[in-house]
């Protein structure tokens, strides 16, 4: 059982080398969380090989989402703001607090972008992810026919090898750009081996990068740079290289710092004033034994982070951290070649890229092919969570329809055959109604899943035209020491409530449990006299729906380590959303029937629609909207566990040659938070296709034939 916390700020170089080893080997009753801005963390040694267009995104960054869970580590996705140390609290950006135990930063650094207009008008080399992010931008960005004029500020051996990289990646796509490598003083690169700076003098003249020496900006303007003697460089563009900056939010914790502001650590990468926070990599300052910021001391302080994380949990004593100080450095030129030195010996030529090319894959190995392996449970099927962990619709109609029922005269009820909410308290004038929902946890952020949760749940009563007044709660939390039950169970309830209130709805009570895994539930009720009713639907109707299918094929990819950052990063981004701005708008206009699309998925939910009507649904698959990497999952063969129980029901549907065959499946899956679906006449529909989101895909039609089918896709 858990008993306590330790918490990772940052997934650096150090972290996700920390991660990996204890992945393989936990520290008994902790419980790890890594709080990251970013789902993907690039690896810095092959951040110019990345540029210059030898790797590809994937290949030169680490998947923190795919290492927590095969490391069963919490994994937090937020950008840090702050850290109470008296009450060990971590603050998140839009994000509850998350409380620590232990805790240990390693958020890397910037370059100094604080002179005059660097904010507005430079782009920084770190963080690497912003960088990465933004250099597709800047490699498309159509100049009209003029040649660019970029400046790298900062030539030491970063900027040398961003120079050189952009000069080979745009000589490689024969598009012209004009390059300056701005340095304040006259040496380049002082400190290397003399044989280093001749072959980086040769690169440097064969791409024609400017080398401008003793210009130290002090301003920077959207088209040039201003020196402190007044000399201006007339610019497009600027990439800063510069000495690395902290963050602000350490020392405003209290934290001891150096003079700029990093992390003051004791041998022992332990902050020299609080305990509890450990620190490694550019955000940490070795004041026993000062070295550079370079990623080489990132990657061999991991070993020593890991032996003193578990000193500091009683499980062995600590070890001094012991650094070389001399290392091999190589440079990257721009092509396949490279110049390095060790032991005051020089070198260069394509040999040496090959080297620094095997070592750089070795690394990235450890987290693309070498990953702790998952737990395979004695090899039973992956089960999913969210909607895509219901009992399929066959099985629950043949189970209901079986159930004695004490009948009220009031109460009309078909268990089989039910609306999205049911009529609990039956009133001549307003009827209260109620619908429950709830899963088992698909995040290990509990705060997020309470949103969901309550986004879903509320979707019932949105898709009959009902406006929620109250509701309980239902919280399973997974075992865990009382301590760290009160957590889980705050960063839940966080959610819940925040969520309530965006709908504006109270909550009532509720009731809590613990068990092997986290489960919740919600009850939603409201009051209401005329409603939405899913089977109304009327011939000529437009079907509308506002929100896009797959989040069940993405979460079931997740749950497998098989669905990249962007994809998740995109997947929550949609999760996190709720309906209430289409429900408002619905509201105010005639809907003749509705529903919301959930468990059974697009198709199963149009069946219900038209249930015992002589009317047919026809969908066009051209038009279905879909979430960003679906289709390609579906298409490698991932679906839901729920899938298999919801496909029978084509057996229900005329799909037709012309139909769009590779989202067929995606017509079926099952959807956690789903949009609602709606059957309006033409004029109302006119009126909804003007809210973003808002896309028909079908229309509603009578069945001229007996044989023909519920619902048509074409």
């Amino acid at each position: 059982m858990n008993e306590r916390d330790l918490v990772f700020i940052g997934g650096g170089h150090t972290h996700a080398l920390v991660l990996r080893m204890l992945a393989m080997k936990p520290i008994p009753n902790v419980r790890l969380t890594l709080i990251s801005d970013t789902r993907l963390t690039p690896y810095s040694g092959m951040l110019p090989g990345f540029i210059s267009g030898h790797y590809s995104q994937a290949q030169t960054h680490i998947d923190l989402n795919k290492l927590a869970q095969a490391g069963h580590i919490r994994f937090i996705h937020g950008r840090v703001t702050g850290l109470d140390v008296e009450r060990k609290r971590i603050q998140v950006h839009n994000h509850p607090d998350i409380e620590y135990d232990k805790v240990s930063v390693n958020v890397g650094s910037t370059p100094n972008l604080t002179l005059p207009g660097a904010k507005e008008f430079a782009v920084g080399v770190k963080p690497v992810s912003q960088l990465t992010a933004t250099w597709a931008h800047l490699l498309a960005h159509d100049y009209q026919g003029k040649t660019p004029h970029w400046a790298i500020v900062g030539a030491g051996a970063a900027g040398v090898e961003i120079a050189l990289a952009i000069a080979h990646r745009f000589a490689k796509q024969q598009k012209p750009i004009q390059l300056s490598l701005v340095q304040s003083g006259s040496a380049l690169l002082a400190g290397y081996q003399r044989g280093v700076q001749n072959r980086v003098r040769k690169a440097l003249k064969y791409f024609n990068v400017t080398l401008v020496n003793n210009f130290r900006v002090v301003k920077v303007e959207q088209h040039q740079l201003v020196a402190d003697d007044n000399q201006t460089l007339a610019i497009d563009k600027s990439i800063w290289c510069t000495p690395a900056t902290a963050p602000t939010w350490p020392k405003e914790a209290g934290l001891a710092t150096d003079e700029q502001g990093f992390i003051a650590v004791n041998a022992y990468l332990q902050s020299t004033s609080h305990t509890d926070v450990f620190a490694a990599g550019d955000v940490a300052s070795m004041t026993f034994s000062p070295r550079p910021k370079a990623g080489v001391y990132a990657v061999r302080s991991a070993p020593f982070l890991t032996k003193n994380l578990r000193a500091a949990f009683g499980l062995s004593n600590f070890t001094p951290t012991k650094l070389q100080t001399t290392f091999l450095s190589l440079i990257s030129l721009g092509n396949r070649t490279a110049a390095g030195q060790k032991m005051g010996i020089s070198f260069s030529g394509g040999w040496v890229w090959r080297w620094k090319n095997h070592i750089d894959l070795t690394f990235m190995n450890l987290f693309q092919k070498h990953l702790p392996t998952m737990d395979s449970h004695m090899n039973e099927p992956m089960h999913c969570a969210g909607c895509g962990s219901k009992l399929g619709p066959q099985l629950l109609q043949d189970s209901l329809q079986a159930l004695p029922i004490y009948k009220q005269a009031n109460l009309a009820i078909n268990l089989a055959k039910t609306e999205d909410a049911a009529v609990a308290i039956y009133r001549k004038e307003h009827s209260v109604y109620q619908s429950i929902d709830g899963f088992r946890a698909f995040t290990d952020d509990l705060y997020r899943l309470g949103i969901v949760t309550t986004h879903h749940g509320i979707n019932d009563l949105y898709a009959m035209g009902i406006q929620p007044t109250s509701a309980q709660v239902w919280a399973n939390i997974c075992f865990a020491h009382p301590r760290l039950s009160k957590r889980d169970f705050q960063q839940l309830m966080s959610g819940i409530t925040e969520s309530l209130i965006h709908h504006e709805t109270t909550l009532v009570g509720g009731h809590s449990t613990q068990g092997n895994e986290t489960h919740v539930g919600i009850v939603v009720n409201g009051e209401q006299s005329n409603v939405w009713s899913k089977n109304n639907l009327k011939p000529g109707d437009c079907l509308l729906l506002n929100r896009p299918l797959g989040s069940g094929v993405i979460l079931a990819a997740d749950m497998q380590g098989k669905a990249d950052a962007e994809i998740v990063d995109q997947l929550w981004a949609h999760l996190l959303t709720s309906n209430r701005t289409f429900f408002k708008a619905l509201r105010a206009l005639h809907v003749h029937g509705a529903t919301d699309v959930s468990g059974f998925g697009l198709v199963g939910h149009c069946l219900e629609m038209v249930e015992g009507s002589d009317l047919q649904i026809n969908i066009d698959s051209r038009k279905v909207p879909i979430l960003a990497g679906a289709l390609e999952l579906s298409q490698a063969g991932i679906g839901s566990s729920l899938l298999p129980q919801l496909l029978p029901l084509k057996s229900r549907c005329n799909i037709s040659k012309e139909a769009y065959s590779q989202v067929i499946d995606l017509l079926f899956d099952p959807q956690t938070n789903g949009g609602l679906l709606v059957s309006v006449s033409p004029e109302v529909a006119t009126q909804l296709l003007k809210i973003d989101g808002v896309v028909k895909i079908g229309e509603v039609t009578a069945r001229m034939l007996a044989s023909e089918k519920e619902v048509a896709i074409h």
